[in-house]
Protein backbone atom coordinates (compact mmCIF):
# COMPACT_ATOMS: atom_id res chain seq x y z
CA UNK A 1 0.00 0.00 0.00
CA UNK A 2 1.41 3.24 -1.25
CA UNK A 3 1.85 5.80 1.43
CA UNK A 4 0.80 9.23 1.16
CA UNK A 5 3.24 11.60 2.96
CA UNK A 6 6.94 11.81 2.30
CA UNK A 7 9.98 11.98 4.97
CA UNK A 8 10.87 15.29 6.01
CA UNK A 9 14.24 15.89 4.82
CA UNK A 10 17.40 18.00 6.47
CA UNK A 11 20.70 19.89 6.43
CA UNK A 12 23.93 18.76 7.57
CA UNK A 13 24.55 20.39 11.29
CA UNK A 14 28.66 20.51 12.73
CA UNK A 15 29.45 19.14 16.47
CA UNK A 16 31.46 22.85 16.77
CA UNK A 17 27.84 24.67 16.29
CA UNK A 18 26.31 22.30 19.32
CA UNK A 19 29.00 22.83 22.28
CA UNK A 20 29.32 25.97 23.79
CA UNK A 21 32.07 28.17 24.02
CA UNK A 22 33.38 27.87 27.56
CA UNK A 23 32.74 23.68 26.57
CA UNK A 24 35.43 23.70 23.59
CA UNK A 25 37.96 22.53 25.53
CA UNK A 26 35.69 19.63 27.16
CA UNK A 27 36.90 16.60 25.26
CA UNK A 28 34.31 14.13 26.79
CA UNK A 29 31.53 16.68 25.89
CA UNK A 30 32.89 17.44 22.69
CA UNK A 31 33.06 13.65 21.31
CA UNK A 32 29.87 12.62 22.39
CA UNK A 33 28.03 16.04 20.57
CA UNK A 34 30.85 14.32 18.02
CA UNK A 35 28.92 11.19 17.78
CA UNK A 36 25.12 12.42 17.92
CA UNK A 37 26.30 14.41 15.13
CA UNK A 38 27.48 11.43 13.15
CA UNK A 39 24.00 9.79 14.13
CA UNK A 40 22.47 12.79 12.92
CA UNK A 41 23.88 12.55 9.51
CA UNK A 42 23.48 8.90 8.83
CA UNK A 43 19.73 9.66 10.06
CA UNK A 44 19.81 12.58 7.46
CA UNK A 45 21.38 10.22 4.39
CA UNK A 46 18.69 7.96 5.15
CA UNK A 47 15.46 10.26 4.89
CA UNK A 48 16.90 11.60 1.32
CA UNK A 49 17.16 8.69 0.04
CA UNK A 50 13.65 6.48 1.28
CA UNK A 51 11.61 7.61 -1.63
CA UNK A 52 9.52 4.29 -1.88
CA UNK A 53 7.39 2.61 0.97
CA UNK A 54 8.05 -0.83 -0.42
CA UNK A 55 11.89 -0.96 0.15
CA UNK A 56 11.40 -2.40 4.46
CA UNK A 57 14.76 -3.10 4.20
CA UNK A 58 15.45 0.66 3.55
CA UNK A 59 12.85 1.61 5.96
CA UNK A 60 14.87 -0.43 8.82
CA UNK A 61 17.46 1.66 8.27
CA UNK A 62 15.80 5.23 8.30
CA UNK A 63 13.70 3.67 11.94
CA UNK A 64 16.99 2.86 13.45
CA UNK A 65 19.04 5.83 12.77
CA UNK A 66 16.24 8.11 13.68
CA UNK A 67 16.02 6.26 17.09
CA UNK A 68 19.38 6.01 17.70
CA UNK A 69 20.13 10.06 17.42
CA UNK A 70 16.86 10.79 19.03
CA UNK A 71 18.46 9.31 22.09
CA UNK A 72 21.24 11.06 21.92
CA UNK A 73 19.20 14.25 21.14
CA UNK A 74 17.35 13.66 24.43
CA UNK A 75 20.18 13.26 26.43
CA UNK A 76 21.51 16.74 24.79
CA UNK A 77 18.28 19.13 25.15
CA UNK A 78 18.06 17.67 29.23
CA UNK A 79 21.78 19.07 29.62
CA UNK A 80 20.69 22.10 27.69
CA UNK A 81 17.91 22.53 29.85
CA UNK A 82 19.87 21.94 32.90
CA UNK A 83 22.77 23.82 31.76
CA UNK A 84 21.07 26.95 30.40
CA UNK A 85 23.31 29.45 31.97
CA UNK A 86 26.42 27.37 29.87
CA UNK A 87 24.75 27.95 26.38
CA UNK A 88 23.84 32.26 26.95
CA UNK A 89 26.40 33.35 25.15
CA UNK A 90 26.56 30.51 22.05
CA UNK A 91 26.09 31.75 19.01
CA UNK A 92 23.24 30.81 16.35
CA UNK A 93 22.62 27.38 15.48
CA UNK A 94 20.34 26.94 12.28
CA UNK A 95 18.05 23.70 11.95
CA UNK A 96 16.62 23.24 8.47
CA UNK A 97 14.17 20.87 7.59
CA UNK A 98 11.76 20.52 4.24
CA UNK A 99 8.11 19.61 5.01
CA UNK A 100 6.44 16.38 4.62
CA UNK A 101 3.26 18.46 4.53
CA UNK A 102 3.56 20.79 1.79
CA UNK A 103 3.59 20.03 -2.08
CA UNK A 104 3.84 23.75 -3.55
CA UNK A 105 4.14 27.47 -2.45
CA UNK A 106 1.70 29.64 -3.07
CA UNK A 107 2.87 32.83 -1.36
CA UNK A 108 6.38 34.31 -0.28
CA UNK A 109 6.89 34.99 3.41
CA UNK A 110 10.08 37.42 4.80
CA UNK A 111 10.66 36.49 8.01
CA UNK A 112 12.75 38.79 10.34
CA UNK A 113 15.93 36.91 12.16
CA UNK A 114 15.66 37.28 16.15
CA UNK A 115 17.33 35.66 18.48
CA UNK A 116 18.97 32.50 19.44
CA UNK A 117 15.66 30.01 20.46
CA UNK A 118 12.84 32.00 18.46
CA UNK A 119 13.50 32.65 14.95
CA UNK A 120 11.83 30.38 11.94
CA UNK A 121 11.44 30.99 8.26
CA UNK A 122 11.18 29.09 4.92
CA UNK A 123 11.94 29.06 1.48
CA UNK A 124 10.22 26.75 -1.45
CA UNK A 125 13.49 24.29 -2.16
CA UNK A 126 12.96 21.52 -4.38
CA UNK A 127 13.77 18.05 -2.87
CA UNK A 128 17.32 17.92 -4.73
CA UNK A 129 17.96 21.67 -3.38
CA UNK A 130 18.26 24.80 -5.20
CA UNK A 131 15.64 28.05 -4.77
CA UNK A 132 12.26 27.68 -6.48
CA UNK A 133 9.31 29.17 -4.84
CA UNK A 134 6.47 28.10 -7.44
CA UNK A 135 4.89 24.35 -8.56
CA UNK A 136 6.83 22.79 -10.38
CA UNK A 137 6.12 19.20 -12.34
CA UNK A 138 9.63 17.68 -12.04
CA UNK A 139 11.37 16.42 -8.68
CA UNK A 140 11.25 12.89 -7.67
CA UNK A 141 7.87 10.69 -7.59
CA UNK A 142 5.55 11.04 -4.60
CA UNK A 143 4.96 7.88 -2.81
CA UNK A 144 1.26 8.02 -4.02
CA UNK A 145 2.28 8.98 -7.67
CA UNK A 146 2.22 12.47 -7.75
CA UNK A 147 4.92 15.25 -7.67
CA UNK A 148 6.31 16.82 -4.95
CA UNK A 149 7.93 19.97 -3.89
CA UNK A 150 9.32 20.33 -0.36
CA UNK A 151 9.35 23.66 1.44
CA UNK A 152 12.24 24.39 3.35
CA UNK A 153 12.29 25.81 7.18
CA UNK A 154 14.83 26.92 9.22
CA UNK A 155 15.13 28.34 13.01
CA UNK A 156 17.52 28.25 15.73
CA UNK A 157 15.32 26.13 18.52
CA UNK A 158 16.33 22.97 19.25
CA UNK A 159 12.69 22.39 20.12
CA UNK A 160 11.98 22.82 16.19
CA UNK A 161 14.80 20.31 15.79
CA UNK A 162 12.99 17.42 18.26
CA UNK A 163 10.03 18.55 16.68
CA UNK A 164 10.80 17.42 13.15
CA UNK A 165 12.76 14.11 13.93
CA UNK A 166 9.92 12.84 15.70
CA UNK A 167 8.04 13.20 13.12
CA UNK A 168 10.25 11.39 10.76
CA UNK A 169 10.25 8.91 13.60
CA UNK A 170 6.53 8.63 13.31
CA UNK A 171 5.93 9.04 9.34
CA UNK A 172 8.42 6.14 9.40
CA UNK A 173 6.52 4.12 11.18
CA UNK A 174 3.58 4.45 9.48
CA UNK A 175 5.57 3.83 6.10
CA UNK A 176 6.64 0.44 8.01
CA UNK A 177 3.04 -0.49 8.83
CA UNK A 178 1.68 0.82 5.04
CA UNK A 179 4.82 -1.69 3.33
CA UNK A 180 3.99 -4.71 5.48
CA UNK A 181 0.70 -4.34 3.93
CA UNK A 182 0.87 -3.58 0.71
CA UNK A 183 0.47 -6.60 -0.73
CA UNK A 184 -2.82 -8.16 1.51
CA UNK A 185 -4.62 -4.56 1.75
CA UNK A 186 -7.04 -5.09 -1.30
CA UNK A 187 -6.70 -9.12 -1.58
CA UNK A 188 -7.84 -9.35 1.97
CA UNK A 189 -10.73 -6.79 1.39
CA UNK A 190 -11.71 -9.01 -2.00
CA UNK A 191 -11.74 -12.49 -0.21
CA UNK A 192 -13.67 -11.43 2.52
CA UNK A 193 -16.49 -10.44 0.62
CA UNK A 194 -16.27 -12.80 -1.78
CA UNK A 195 -16.99 -14.85 0.74
CA UNK A 196 -20.17 -13.61 0.89
CA UNK A 197 -20.68 -15.40 -2.52
CA UNK A 198 -21.72 -18.75 -3.19
CA UNK A 199 -18.58 -20.57 -4.28
CA UNK A 200 -15.67 -18.22 -3.54
CA UNK A 201 -12.50 -19.56 -2.46
CA UNK A 202 -11.51 -19.46 0.75
CA UNK A 203 -7.63 -18.66 1.69
CA UNK A 204 -5.40 -21.45 3.05
CA UNK A 205 -5.09 -21.61 6.97
CA UNK A 206 -1.20 -21.08 6.12
CA UNK A 207 -1.45 -18.14 4.24
CA UNK A 208 -4.09 -16.73 7.13
CA UNK A 209 -1.58 -17.21 9.71
CA UNK A 210 1.41 -15.32 7.30
CA UNK A 211 -1.04 -12.48 6.47
CA UNK A 212 -2.29 -12.08 10.02
CA UNK A 213 0.45 -11.49 11.72
CA UNK A 214 1.75 -8.59 9.38
CA UNK A 215 -1.72 -7.32 9.34
CA UNK A 216 -0.91 -7.30 13.67
CA UNK A 217 1.90 -5.77 13.59
CA UNK A 218 1.29 -3.13 10.86
CA UNK A 219 -1.66 -2.17 13.37
CA UNK A 220 0.54 -1.76 16.22
CA UNK A 221 3.21 0.34 14.26
CA UNK A 222 0.39 2.59 13.22
CA UNK A 223 -0.72 3.22 16.94
CA UNK A 224 2.88 3.75 17.71
CA UNK A 225 2.69 6.41 15.25
CA UNK A 226 -0.13 7.87 16.46
CA UNK A 227 1.67 7.99 20.31
CA UNK A 228 4.66 10.08 18.58
CA UNK A 229 1.95 12.25 16.65
CA UNK A 230 0.29 12.77 20.18
CA UNK A 231 3.66 13.19 21.98
CA UNK A 232 4.35 15.72 19.61
CA UNK A 233 1.22 17.54 20.37
CA UNK A 234 1.46 17.73 24.02
CA UNK A 235 5.24 18.12 24.85
CA UNK A 236 6.73 19.81 21.73
CA UNK A 237 4.76 22.32 20.22
CA UNK A 238 3.91 24.34 23.26
CA UNK A 239 7.60 24.86 23.81
CA UNK A 240 7.73 26.51 19.73
CA UNK A 241 4.52 27.75 19.39
CA UNK A 242 5.95 31.60 19.53
CA UNK A 243 7.98 30.08 16.61
CA UNK A 244 6.56 31.61 12.64
CA UNK A 245 7.74 28.01 10.69
CA UNK A 246 5.87 29.04 7.80
CA UNK A 247 5.46 25.48 7.26
CA UNK A 248 2.36 23.42 8.68
CA UNK A 249 3.87 19.95 9.58
CA UNK A 250 4.29 21.16 13.33
CA UNK A 251 0.99 22.39 13.54
CA UNK A 252 -1.47 21.04 16.33
CA UNK A 253 -4.21 20.83 13.77
CA UNK A 254 -1.97 18.66 11.27
CA UNK A 255 -0.55 16.29 14.26
CA UNK A 256 -4.20 15.90 14.87
CA UNK A 257 -5.03 15.10 11.86
CA UNK A 258 -1.91 12.68 11.16
CA UNK A 259 -2.84 11.32 14.29
CA UNK A 260 -6.61 10.28 13.87
CA UNK A 261 -5.56 9.11 10.47
CA UNK A 262 -2.93 6.74 11.57
CA UNK A 263 -5.44 5.30 14.13
CA UNK A 264 -8.51 4.86 11.58
CA UNK A 265 -5.49 3.21 9.38
CA UNK A 266 -4.75 1.06 12.19
CA UNK A 267 -8.53 0.20 12.87
CA UNK A 268 -9.21 -0.63 9.47
CA UNK A 269 -6.02 -3.40 9.76
CA UNK A 270 -7.64 -4.52 12.95
CA UNK A 271 -11.21 -5.00 11.59
CA UNK A 272 -9.48 -7.09 9.13
CA UNK A 273 -7.88 -9.11 11.76
CA UNK A 274 -11.35 -9.98 13.39
CA UNK A 275 -13.35 -10.80 10.16
CA UNK A 276 -10.00 -13.79 9.75
CA UNK A 277 -10.29 -14.77 13.27
CA UNK A 278 -14.26 -14.50 13.85
CA UNK A 279 -15.78 -17.63 12.33
CA UNK A 280 -19.47 -16.40 12.59
CA UNK A 281 -18.80 -13.13 10.81
CA UNK A 282 -20.86 -14.13 7.74
CA UNK A 283 -23.93 -14.11 10.63
CA UNK A 284 -23.05 -10.68 11.81
CA UNK A 285 -22.23 -8.13 8.87
CA UNK A 286 -23.77 -5.56 10.94
CA UNK A 287 -20.62 -5.30 13.03
CA UNK A 288 -17.50 -4.86 9.94
CA UNK A 289 -20.59 -2.22 8.61
CA UNK A 290 -20.74 -0.71 11.98
CA UNK A 291 -16.85 -0.92 12.19
CA UNK A 292 -16.09 0.38 8.88
CA UNK A 293 -18.53 3.28 9.00
CA UNK A 294 -16.73 4.21 12.74
CA UNK A 295 -13.38 4.52 10.44
CA UNK A 296 -15.35 6.62 7.56
CA UNK A 297 -15.90 8.97 10.62
CA UNK A 298 -12.69 9.21 11.95
CA UNK A 299 -11.57 9.78 8.37
CA UNK A 300 -14.07 12.54 7.69
CA UNK A 301 -12.74 14.39 11.53
CA UNK A 302 -9.55 14.13 10.16
CA UNK A 303 -10.58 16.05 6.66
CA UNK A 304 -12.83 18.45 8.37
CA UNK A 305 -9.85 19.58 10.95
CA UNK A 306 -7.68 19.89 7.94
CA UNK A 307 -10.20 22.57 6.71
CA UNK A 308 -9.94 24.79 9.83
CA UNK A 309 -6.21 26.10 8.88
CA UNK A 310 -5.58 29.03 7.01
CA UNK A 311 -6.09 29.49 3.61
CA UNK A 312 -3.08 29.23 2.23
CA UNK A 313 -1.70 26.47 4.33
CA UNK A 314 -4.74 24.78 3.58
CA UNK A 315 -4.20 25.38 -0.12
CA UNK A 316 -0.60 24.17 -0.12
CA UNK A 317 -0.90 21.17 1.84
CA UNK A 318 -0.09 18.01 -0.81
CA UNK A 319 -3.24 17.37 -3.00
CA UNK A 320 -2.07 13.76 -2.05
CA UNK A 321 -2.84 14.51 2.03
CA UNK A 322 -6.02 15.53 0.81
CA UNK A 323 -6.82 12.48 -1.77
CA UNK A 324 -5.83 10.23 0.71
CA UNK A 325 -8.49 11.34 3.75
CA UNK A 326 -11.62 12.24 0.29
CA UNK A 327 -11.15 8.79 -0.99
CA UNK A 328 -10.28 6.82 1.97
CA UNK A 329 -13.86 8.12 3.38
CA UNK A 330 -15.42 6.80 -0.28
CA UNK A 331 -13.55 3.45 -0.57
CA UNK A 332 -14.20 2.87 3.63
CA UNK A 333 -17.99 4.00 3.05
CA UNK A 334 -18.29 1.95 0.03
CA UNK A 335 -17.34 -1.03 1.74
CA UNK A 336 -19.75 -0.41 4.69
CA UNK A 337 -22.49 -0.16 2.14
CA UNK A 338 -21.55 -3.75 0.86
CA UNK A 339 -22.05 -5.19 4.07
CA UNK A 340 -25.09 -3.50 4.76
CA UNK A 341 -26.71 -4.50 1.48
CA UNK A 342 -25.66 -7.90 2.99
CA UNK A 343 -27.83 -7.26 5.93
CA UNK A 344 -31.27 -6.16 4.27
CA UNK A 345 -30.90 -8.89 1.69
CA UNK A 346 -30.86 -11.43 4.68
CA UNK A 347 -33.61 -9.50 6.28
CA UNK A 348 -35.49 -9.71 3.31
CA UNK A 349 -35.42 -5.98 2.66
CA UNK A 350 -34.54 -6.65 -0.92
CA UNK A 351 -34.90 -2.95 -2.22
CA UNK A 352 -32.73 -1.39 0.52
CA UNK A 353 -30.03 -4.38 -0.15
CA UNK A 354 -30.00 -3.08 -4.09
CA UNK A 355 -30.06 0.47 -3.30
CA UNK A 356 -26.73 0.08 -0.88
CA UNK A 357 -25.08 -1.83 -3.62
CA UNK A 358 -26.12 0.52 -6.66
CA UNK A 359 -24.02 3.32 -3.99
CA UNK A 360 -21.23 1.34 -3.38
CA UNK A 361 -20.89 0.91 -6.74
CA UNK A 362 -21.32 4.84 -7.54
CA UNK A 363 -18.25 5.27 -4.97
CA UNK A 364 -16.28 2.94 -6.14
CA UNK A 365 -16.19 4.16 -9.88
CA UNK A 366 -15.45 7.75 -8.19
CA UNK A 367 -12.42 6.93 -6.80
CA UNK A 368 -11.20 4.61 -9.37
CA UNK A 369 -11.75 7.30 -12.55
CA UNK A 370 -9.31 9.22 -10.56
CA UNK A 371 -5.75 6.62 -11.47
CA UNK A 372 -3.59 8.90 -9.11
CA UNK A 373 -5.08 7.91 -5.83
CA UNK A 374 -4.08 5.90 -3.37
CA UNK A 375 -7.70 4.22 -3.30
CA UNK A 376 -7.83 3.51 -7.26
CA UNK A 377 -6.28 0.02 -6.73
CA UNK A 378 -8.95 -0.72 -4.06
CA UNK A 379 -11.94 0.48 -6.36
CA UNK A 380 -10.88 -1.27 -9.29
CA UNK A 381 -10.33 -4.69 -7.66
CA UNK A 382 -13.53 -4.37 -5.86
CA UNK A 383 -15.47 -3.62 -8.39
CA UNK A 384 -14.03 -6.27 -10.83
CA UNK A 385 -14.15 -9.02 -8.32
CA UNK A 386 -17.43 -9.42 -5.81
CA UNK A 387 -19.33 -6.22 -6.07
CA UNK A 388 -20.68 -7.06 -9.46
CA UNK A 389 -21.88 -10.68 -8.61
CA UNK A 390 -23.58 -9.58 -5.31
CA UNK A 391 -25.44 -6.67 -7.25
CA UNK A 392 -26.58 -9.06 -9.78
CA UNK A 393 -27.79 -11.64 -7.54
CA UNK A 394 -29.35 -8.51 -4.97
CA UNK A 395 -31.24 -7.28 -7.99
CA UNK A 396 -32.29 -10.99 -8.82
CA UNK A 397 -33.85 -11.36 -5.35
CA UNK A 398 -35.58 -8.22 -5.82
CA UNK A 399 -37.23 -9.04 -9.13
CA UNK A 400 -38.14 -12.20 -8.48
CA UNK A 401 -39.38 -12.03 -4.64
CA UNK A 402 -38.80 -8.38 -3.19
CA UNK A 403 -40.63 -6.43 -5.97
CA UNK A 404 -39.45 -3.07 -3.72
CA UNK A 405 -38.98 -0.02 -4.74
CA UNK A 406 -35.19 0.86 -4.23
CA UNK A 407 -35.11 3.72 -2.22
CA UNK A 408 -32.94 7.28 -3.05
CA UNK A 409 -29.33 7.81 -2.10
CA UNK A 410 -30.49 10.34 -0.03
CA UNK A 411 -33.19 8.02 1.48
CA UNK A 412 -30.28 5.36 2.27
CA UNK A 413 -28.05 7.42 3.67
CA UNK A 414 -30.10 9.12 6.41
CA UNK A 415 -30.81 5.35 7.42
CA UNK A 416 -27.16 4.49 7.96
CA UNK A 417 -26.32 3.43 11.18
CA UNK A 418 -24.12 5.35 13.92
CA UNK A 419 -20.13 3.95 13.74
CA UNK A 420 -19.01 1.71 16.66
CA UNK A 421 -16.86 2.79 19.02
CA UNK A 422 -13.29 1.87 17.81
CA UNK A 423 -11.16 -0.52 18.69
CA UNK A 424 -7.22 1.54 18.67
CA UNK A 425 -5.45 3.72 20.84
CA UNK A 426 -2.51 5.20 20.87
CA UNK A 427 0.87 3.58 22.40
CA UNK A 428 2.34 6.58 24.27
CA UNK A 429 5.83 7.49 22.84
CA UNK A 430 8.51 7.45 26.26
CA UNK A 431 11.60 9.66 25.33
CA UNK A 432 14.81 8.08 26.55
CA UNK A 433 17.92 9.74 26.81
CA UNK A 434 20.97 7.53 25.77
CA UNK A 435 23.14 6.66 28.91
Amino acid sequence: MKYYLRNPKTKSVGAAALVPPALQQDTEMYGRVSRMCALRETMRDNLKAQTKADDLSRIGSVLSSTQAYLGELHWYIAFYESNQSTFKDMPSVEFIWKSAIISRVHDKVNLSRPKFGSRGGNTGDSDGGGGGGGHSGGGLRLLSGGSFKQRRTQSTSIYMELGFTLLSLAIIKCMSAYSRVATLDTEVECEIINSMTPGARLISEQESEQELEALKRAAVELREAAGVFEHITEHVLPKIKHIRLGVPDLNPVMQYMLQTLALADSDRLSVRVWLRTDKYQRKSPNMPANLLLGIQERYESAHSSLRTMQGGEFRSVSTDIQSYMRDGQLVIMAQAMIYLAQVHNDNQKFGNAVGFMRDARELLTDVKKRNQSVHATTAEKLLSGPLEPLYSLYRRNNDAIGFELVPSSEDLRARLPSGRTLLSKVIAYAPSASS
